[in-house]
């Protein structure tokens, strides 16, 4: 009876390695696991400690964006009294609508739709994302340690399912998504080259195009110079097979990302080439968007909150312009990106530190 029950744990632990065997042996199965975890993770969180209100003014700007499209519509009409409705990082001129690119609204949206609140649409898109890590990291790495990232992603204290990009509205795991398809796609085509693969790294473009487009276009360059180097080497395929399987599916879906992006700009701005983001900093901002631009005469504002808003950030312009002031700003951000980024991996290394100094004592 000893016996059979001192065997207990070794039959749960064999049991459990077999089963992860099995996971991780499926790609597909550890894909889907991971986004199921971080869905699940989240909406576990969300309604264990209440759904989360809006609280900074981006979000509010994201769930216009996501009410709109839930409605069935792109943009809005002014309202004719628009004047007295006036809020941060919105427009209403030439039409009523988030200045932010429709990514993060369109997800909301979903989550409005089919969970009836956006905040399932925050927790469906870090799930996606979650997925997104393990699908790339299949293509990197071994299949465990792949595995081993999508769980890491979940467990982040700065960006996992208890963290904002989980529960809030604010965002963030959409563009990581488009990123990890971007990169898992570039290195599946340089294995394979395979038309889905190419399909998967156009549309990882697309994401970040319609999420974080200046980041997303820093992110791409560097991806782009490697594939294309190596399509370009002696190592790469044929040109015939670049084309046709590389160049060509990614180029139909840049085209129709591309076509969508123009009609939503002429639906919201009245121009295909206008980003209602443009039409919102040159209608209330002072301070450019980049320091080697110029200030921007001020504008007549309508109310002293906006105002107050925009001059924040032209003492942090004029910082930005001497040495000090530039590096200060850029250190302390990536100090704090470090911090948010990295500490993922200390979760590991502090759980393993008891079990590897008792290894290491028993076996020294």
């Amino acid at each position: 009876m000893h016996s059979r029950t001192g065997s207990l744990p070794f039959l749960f632990l064999s049991a459990a390695r077999s089963v992860i065997h099995y996971i991780v042996s499926r790609e597909l199965l550890s894909v889907i696991l991971s986004g199921v975890l971080g869905f699940g993770g989240s909406a576990m969180i969300g309604l264990m400690l209440g759904i989360s209100e809006p609280m900074v003014h981006d979000e509010f700007s994201y769930l216009l964006a996501a009410d709109t499209f839930a409605h069935g519509r792109l943009t809005n009409p002014t309202h004719p009294m628009w004047v007295h409705f006036e809020s941060f990082h919105i427009i209403h001129q030439p039409t009523y609508m988030s200045k932010y690119p429709p990514a993060q609204g369109l997800a909301l949206a979903i989550g409005q739709i089919l969970g009836g609140h956006p905040i399932v649409g925050a927790w469906m898109s870090f799930g996606l994302m979650c997925a997104a890590i393990c699908w790339m990291l299949h293509g990197w790495m071994t299949p465990r340690w792949a595995l081993l990232g999508g769980m890491l992603a979940l467990i982040n204290p700065m960006l996992g399912i208890a963290s904002y990009w989980a529960q809030s509205y604010w965002g963030g795991a959409i563009a990581a998504s488009g990123g990890a398809l971007l990169l898992g796609g570039v290195r599946r085509l340089m294995r394979r080259s395979h038309v889905s693969d190419a399909l998967f790294t156009g549309a990882g473009l697309a994401v970040l195009a319609n999420s974080r487009p200046y980041e997303g276009l820093l992110f791409s360059l560097p991806a782009g110079a490697f594939l294309l180097t190596w399509m370009l080497s002696k190592r790469g395929p044929s040109v015939a097979v670049s084309l046709r399987r590389i160049v060509m599916p990614i180029f139909i879906v840049l085209i129709l990302t591309g076509t969508a992006m123009g009609f939503y700009n002429f639906c919201v701005t009245g121009n295909a080439l206008r980003l209602p983001y443009q039409v919102h900093e040159e209608t209330y901002a002072v301070a450019p968007v980049f320091i080697w631009q110029d200030l921007r005469p001020e504008p007549a504002y309508l109310h002293r909150d906006v105002r107050d808003f925009h001059a924040d950030y032209i003492p942090l312009y004029f910082a930005q312009h001497s040495l000090s002031g530039f590096l200060e700003k850029n250190i302390g951000f990536i100090w704090e990106s470090v911090k948010s980024y990295l500490n993922v991996f200390a979760i590991p290394l502090l759980a393993a530190f008891y079990p590897l100094i008792r290894w290491t004592l028993r076996n020294g």
